[in-house]
This record gives C-alpha cells, structure tokens and sequence, in this order.
C-alpha cells in the first residue's frame, strides 16, 4: 500500500492559454529530491487527477472560467508542504471528499465496463455456429469475473481505483 495524501489545486490560465499550477518546484521536499515537481508527482505520487465535468473554458460557480481543479494524491511532506505555501490554491481533502470528487468529477465519462470486442466476437461466432463455450468464454460474458471479454471497469469508482492502485489515503495530521 501507499499511503498517499489527497490535494486538491486550483489550476489557472497563463495568458498563452496553458495551464497555471503552483511553483511546486521551490517546495523543499521536492528540491531535496532533486526532481521537477511534474515527475515528483508521478513518480511518488498518483499524478494528477482532473475535474471533467468542468474545464478551463467552462463558466461555473465551483470553477469560474479560466480555472479548473485537479486533485494530486502525493506523500505527506509534499501535501504538508503544498497547503502552508499555497494556502488560496491547495487544500487537504478528507477520503470522502476525494471520493466524490473521483466518483462526480474525475471519472464522470469512464464507462461502466471496459469491453473487448475481439473476444466477444469469437463468442458469437461460436454462439451462432451453436457451438458450447469454454469455461473462461462464459468468464468472458461475466462482469464480475477477471476474464477478458466484458469486465468492471476498476477506474468508475474511487473504492474500486483506489484498491486496484493500491493506495492508503492518510492525512497530514495523523
């Protein structure tokens, strides 16, 4: 497990149109580890995880235009380090805010299962010739089973990614 603190940022607009992000890069936890703050994240960390419901270019009370939220789910010196010298654009989430901002905002556009065409094709094919299927092409028809075919999609929901990730969401205070 990972144990990992969720961040919530404020992601700006430079006047080019590119994104904004706090100078992660004179945070000393960063520094120390002799990294740019954009691998530090994904390498240590989770890398980002961006609000799809609401973009930069899009006008709403929670993201004004011009401005778009992303969580970073990172080590706790990084966290700690973020919300002391970003106090107006980083805040520490509780693991129930960060699951209904994964589950309403991040994965708002994943599907319910991943589908593999392929497989399903020969299914049918063997289905149309009347021919019986194996025990892993009946796997394949089950959501609920591992097999290729048709599966759950384990990035929908924030209990299902953060198991399938491995990640332990801690706090800065604890």
């Amino acid at each position: 497990m990972r144990n990992l603190v969720p961040v919530k940022v404020k992601i700006g607009l430079k006047p080019n149109g590119h994104a904004l992000y706090p100078n992660f890069n004179q945070l000393n936890e960063v520094m120390e580890k002799g990294m740019d703050w954009a691998n530090y994240i994904d390498t240590l960390g989770e890398g980002w995880m961006y609000d799809k419901s609401s973009g930069h270019r899009d006008d709403t009370p929670d993201s004004p235009f011009g401005q778009q939220w992303g969580v970073l789910l990172v080590p706790k010196a990084f966290a700690e380090q973020a919300v002391v010298a970003f106090p107006e654009d980083c805040q520490e989430l509780t693991e129930a805010e960060t699951a209904d901002f994964y589950d309403n905002k991040v994965a708002v556009d994943e599907p319910e299962e991943i589908i593999d065409t392929e497989v399903l094709t020969a299914i049918k094919v063997k289905q149309d010739l009347g021919l019986s299927l194996t025990p892993d092409q009946q796997d394949a028809l089950d959501p609920k089973k591992p097999a290729r075919g048709i599966r759950e999609n384990p990035r929908k929901k924030w209990a299902t990614h953060k198991a399938s990730r491995k990640i332990e969401i801690v706090g800065t205070k604890g």
